[in-house]
């Protein structure tokens, strides 16, 4: 059997005329003419994912070290030296959802741990199981809510529009709960009490986003605390009275019976 692919003229990826290239001019696709062998799937692995070079590793390091060169490359039109913004998404949706699958099996155990009632732990799977359940879902709708809030608490800035502020979350929240999911997911099937691992998740974010937002305003300490202090006010408020349509909900569909609402 030969190890050669019937040739062509022809760009196997969007049709382009390549005659005797070897990358095509028009989308910039590799010309593939040997069939896939073990040897070339782990050198394909080997490239996308351990090359120091890679866009996947430079993207995760820079967003640590450099999150304006990241973000503003990609709202400036840089899109082949950093991972495009919702490839990067979806690289987050993918560990978190499996962080989802793990933390799924032992949520009993660490709900019963960190509860002082039955009741409580009975509405907080409710809860817990709507969240894991839609969590992609969620996460897509959340991002646009902490663009707009936050394109509100920077109103008096000019630089980013709402638009803007979307791509600057995109990165950013799937950077940290990236992050976030493989370095806390221990400590979080260990802890006695969930909720204080949950609060150091919450810490972290907050931290991670206000580093980011500072170095693209390129603002003071001092602003970026009170923009902090005063973003955070408005996600509370909102919270409060999601958490109040979302207890309403649940009593009148009897997830919940009537007076547990508050454990929510």
């Amino acid at each position: 059997m030969s190890n050669h692919l019937t040739d062509s003229d022809h760009c196997k990826n969007c049709g382009f005329q390549i005659n005797n290239y070897s990358y095509c001019p028009d989308c910039g696709a590799k010309k593939i003419t040997k069939r896939i062998t073990f040897k070339t799937l782990t050198q394909d692995f080997s490239d996308r994912f351990l090359n120091l070079e890679n866009s996947l590793i430079k993207t995760f390091l820079h967003l640590f070290t450099k999150p304006k060169d990241v973000i503003d490359g990609y709202i400036g039109g840089v899109r082949k030296r950093y991972i495009n913004v919702f490839s990067y998404f979806a690289i987050s949706l993918t560990i978190a959802s499996l962080y989802t699958f793990i933390l799924r099996k032992y949520k009993d155990d660490l709900f019963a741990k960190s509860m002082v009632s039955e009741a409580q732990v009975e509405a907080t799977k409710v809860t817990s199981d709507f969240s894991f359940e839609y969590q992609s879902v969620i996460s897509f709708l959340t991002i646009p809510l902490l663009a707009l809030v936050c394109r509100l608490v920077f109103l008096n800035y000019k630089k980013y529009n709402l638009t803007e502020h979307f791509v600057i979350y995109l990165y950013a929240y799937s950077h940290i709960t990236m992050v976030v999911s493989i370095i806390t997911l221990p400590f979080i099937l260990s802890a006695e009490n969930i909720f204080v691992i949950i609060g150091v998740q919450m810490a972290i974010y907050v931290v991670y986003i206000a580093y980011v937002l500072k170095n693209l305003y390129e603002i003071s300490l001092k602003k970026i605390l009170l923009k902090t202090v005063l973003f955070l006010f408005i996600m509370t408020v909102l919270f409060i009275i999601f958490s109040i349509i979302v207890g309403i909900i649940m009593v009148k569909m009897g997830l919940i019976p009537k007076g547990e609402t508050s454990s929510i």
